[in-house]
């Protein structure tokens, strides 16, 4: 028995060391050492309290503004989730997010997140103050999910939100698995009052096909346009004839992952409609978004 125990603890452990090299281009092997013990135990945490983390509302709701380029006034806002485990503080996204879409437990925040959202929104109408529209990420798995749109329309109408103040981001690698689905699934969301955005548009997957047949709201420009390149000038050009090409099929442009200000100059010049980047705001907690809704109510920012 011992015997035994051992070894199905050895496949274990190649097992975890095969999954560091998975999908992992020119990295063939990797030895089960006391770093991936480490990824394991803190992947084992995260999985055994998602649900108590849950119930016990320890995911939050951040918000990272868009900034009009034409006036610099904050005109909308992604919704982003955060842990904060007691004792431990945040958790980077970058690691708890992987572990809930790994375990299908995702789809469960992103309802959470959704209605916080909505919530939020209907206690600001209440009091008569600003609002600005609010784009929220929808998994994959989410998507795929035969109750989506009557769950999130109903969330909606439960807190009387009004249409076009919620906007969907969906993943354009969602619509080469199956465009046709997800053709039906913008027709609903529109006909329930939403606004669709394409997410990550330049990471890999980008197809100019896709808005030739897909009637998104906006398009957002992935950060990976904006980072250091060899060959800026290429990549501006690139960016505006895009940019032109999806104003004049009359959808807006959100510029992500903006960092430098020649970056905001740049996308000032071929007129992208928004911008959201470390540049103006990082993500921020629910209520300091409030205070710069109220700061942007009585002055505009010049950019």
């Amino acid at each position: 028995m011992v015997e035994e125990a051992e070894a199905v603890r050895m496949v274990d452990r190649a097992n975890f060391a095969q999954k560091e090299v998975k999908n992992k281009p020119g990295k063939r092997y990797a030895f089960y050492g006391e770093e991936i013990r480490r990824k394991l135990i803190a992947e084992m945490s995260v999985k055994d309290r998602m649900q108590e983390g849950l119930d016990n509302e320890e995911f939050v709701v951040y918000m990272q503004p868009k900034i009009g380029v034409k006036d610099g006034t904050v005109k909308a806002a992604e919704a982003l989730v955060r842990w904060e485990v007691p004792g431990k503080g945040l958790l980077s996204p970058g690691f708890f997010i992987p572990v809930l879409e790994k375990n299908h437990f995702i789809g469960k925040v992103d309802r959470y997140v959704f209605e916080k959202v909505c919530i939020w929104f209907r206690e600001r109408m209440e009091k008569g103050e600003t609002v600005v529209p609010v784009s929220v990420n929808v998994s994959k798995i989410q998507f795929y999910s035969p109750d989506f749109i009557p769950v999130y329309a109903g969330i909606k109408k439960k807190y009387e939100i009004p249409d076009k103040m919620l906007e969907i981001e969906l993943t354009e690698s969602v619509a080469f698995e199956h465009e046709e689905y997800l053709l039906q699934i913008v027709r609903e969301l529109h006909e329930n009052g939403f606004l669709c955005s394409l997410d990550d548009f330049g990471t890999g997957y980008s197809s100019l096909g896709l808005l030739k047949y897909l009637p998104i709201d906006v398009l957002k420009l992935d950060g990976v346009f904006f980072r250091v390149s060899v060959d800026v000038k290429r990549e501006q050009t690139i960016l505006k004839y895009i940019i032109n090409m999806v104003k004049q099929l009359h959808i807006s442009t959100v510029a992500e992952g903006v960092e430098r200000e020649e970056q905001v100059e740049f996308l000032k010049s071929v007129d992208c409609d928004l911008i959201q980047g470390f540049v103006f705001y990082r993500p921020m907690p629910i209520r300091e978004f409030e205070k710069v809704l109220a700061a942007n109510r009585k002055e505009k920012r010049q950019i």
